[in-house]
């Protein structure tokens, strides 16, 4: 048997940018923020591979997002937020365009709680895709809608 080699490593690496708006008009956005895919089995990264093996009985399809208070750095071993907050947030907007995914989520001021928030995670099917911590810290305070926008690119 031949083994074919490459000098390419397919890499799966993202980036989150928080917007606080005021009245529709951007008035503060954040350095873009890594985050970790992890990889644990049936999450993360092992839910790519299942699917390119023809086991589509996860998913592969980001659905929802959270936010927590615990900025302990992501690890690959990681299957939820260490201290989730609020949960559940549904995706506002997702499209991919060549080998980048871009998932938005909207959250109006009455529906996020004013608090300080370290942690954000996105999720399939209620498994934890990816997670990023949020440093320095994001304040949420009243009369503030936040866009959370999470950029996944595939390289390679």
């Amino acid at each position: 048997m031949r083994t074919l080699r490459s000098n390419n490593r397919t890499r799966v690496a993202g980036e989150l940018t928080i917007r606080k708006l005021v009245e529709g008009r951007e008035v503060w956005r954040s350095e873009p923020l890594p985050n970790k895919v992890v990889t644990s089995a049936g999450f993360g990264r092992n839910l790519i591979a299942r699917m390119l093996a023809g086991d589509s009985s996860l998913g592969l399809e980001i659905d929802t997002a959270s936010l927590g208070d615990d900025n302990t750095a992501a690890a690959d071993t990681q299957t939820d937020l260490l201290s989730p907050l609020v949960e559940d947030i549904p995706i506002t907007n997702a499209a991919a365009v060549d080998n980048v995914v871009t998932v938005d989520v909207f959250i109006a001021d009455a529906n996020l709680p004013n608090d300080t928030y370290e942690e954000f995670g996105l999720f399939i099917g209620g498994r934890l895709f990816a997670r990023v911590v949020i440093s320095p810290s994001y304040t949420k305070a009243t009369g503030e809608d936040t866009l959370f926008s999470y950029t996944l690119t595939l390289t390679g």
